[in-house]
């Protein structure tokens, strides 16, 4: 039986990959290769029926060389340190491709918060912020959220921090609500950001979305906003799969629909009009343009040569294995990856810390527009390098931002 390629494994084939073509010094890898500080930490938590439980939380701070690192925190069942490992290193891609002054960094609890009542959620949030206390602060690390921590984990991690710093230093989280010092646009930024991306490769190809036929697995924040976006932009969503069951219409989702179906029943299963489809179904199905927007893992050697979309962009991070991607650019499919496609996210979370260190907040169509111009350039800039080195896109958009890390390092006498 083949072993299943860990996200942390597929960072480091990328990294060595690009180091070949780019003729990296062992310095450099080795800056790169590990993050520069990993916290694992015991979390113990007080449970509503009086018993005491321990939960294993994490976070790694991968490279501080163009600033404070920042990145997501992950509240799921099957979080590993491996996994942080990988997701620091690609925000530290990220955020340099993008030009945002900041390293990478992400976190994590190995928990389901759907087992936890929302007292013995909070206490886990304030116990989770106890235990990393020491790595955190606007000028270290910003912790932003990931799947499983919406604005109010968020805004408890935030006031937990203040609690113990005894400072009001609403800029050390992204993502909290904006009562309380978040952006408005941030819970819709990573999918608004990877239609953005999606229309301006298009246009780089001399087409547009209009009458793309989309098919996305997961319908989370991202891939639920991802859904209404395309739509708005004239495409039409025709499949939607999400931990629970699929729905398939040839015609088009009724994506408000469906947004209302999975608030009263948590999930796409069963909505009105639509055929029931499965994960493998919609991932192999016919369609202009897939989005894999759940975990990572999803296309590998086992069912690349069966993608039919001929657009595949990367909503989660890692979907596609390094193998399943050179498969499917050998077979025509154009691969828009996750440190190009999902960075909506992280922008806003920067366009947040900035915001609350000006104490001066933009409207939402500032924050949208300011969104559209970065994700638009970046694109742009990393299609471009793609074409004229006659490497994919992945591979160009690695480059870009080694290029910026490296001078960093340089510049600072980290390496010569």
């Amino acid at each position: 039986m083949t072993k299943e390629i860990t996200a942390y494994e597929v960072a480091l084939q990328e990294l060595h990959h690009v180091a070949e073509l780019m003729h990296l010094n062992d310095e450099v890898i080795g800056y790169l290769s590990t993050p520069q500080r990993i916290l694992t930490v015991s979390i113990p938590v007080r449970m509503d029926n009086g018993s005491l439980k321990f939960f294993t939380g994490y976070r790694a701070q991968h490279n501080s060389a163009l600033g404070p690192v920042k990145g997501g925190t992950r509240f799921h069942k099957d979080e590993t340190l491996d996994d942080v490992k990988a997701l620091s290193f690609w925000m530290t891609i990220k955020n340099a491709l993008s030009n945002i002054p900041a390293g990478g960094a992400k976190g994590g609890i190995e928990v389901d918060p759907a087992t936890l009542s929302k007292t013995e959620l909070e206490r886990l949030c304030r116990a989770y912020v106890k235990a990393v206390f020491p790595m955190l602060g606007p000028k270290v690390d910003i912790p932003g959220p990931d799947v499983g921590t919406p604005q109010q984990v968020m805004a408890w991690l935030m006031d937990e921090y203040e609690n113990l710093s005894q400072r009001h230093e609403p800029a050390t989280f992204a993502g909290k609500p904006p009562i309380l010092g978040g952006s408005l646009g941030r819970d819709r930024a990573t999918g608004r950001g990877l239609v953005y991306s999606v229309a301006e490769a298009l246009r780089k190809m001399d087409t547009t979305l209009e009458g793309k036929t989309v098919a996305i697995q997961g319908f989370g924040n991202l891939g639920s906003h991802a859904a209404t976006f395309f739509t708005e932009a004239g495409a039409k969503v025709i499949a939607i799969v999400d931990v629970k069951g699929g729905a398939y219409n040839p015609k088009g989702i009724d994506v408000q629909a469906a947004f209302r179906q999975v608030t009263d029943t948590g999930s796409i299963a069963g909505l009105t009009n639509t055929d029931a489809i499965g994960n493998q179904e919609l991932l192999e199905m016919k369609c202009d343009i897939l989005v894999p927007a759940a975990l990572q893992n999803q296309i590998t050697e086992t069912n690349a040569t069966r993608i039919q979309a001929r657009f595949v962009a990367e909503g989660a991070n890692g979907p596609v294995t390094p193998a399943a991607e050179k498969i499917m650019i050998d077979n025509g499919i154009f691969v828009l990856p996750d440190i190009v496609a999902n960075s909506g996210g992280a922008i806003v979370a920067y366009f947040e810390l900035v915001q609350d260190l000006q104490s001066y907040f933009w409207t939402e169509g500032e924050v949208f527009q300011r969104l559209e111009k970065i994700m638009v350039n970046t694109c742009s800039n990393v299609y471009e390098i793609s074409k004229t080195k006659n490497v994919t896109m992945r591979t160009a958009a690695w480059m870009t931002a080694l290029n910026k890390i490296i001078l960093a390092m340089q510049l600072r006498g980290w390496i010569r």
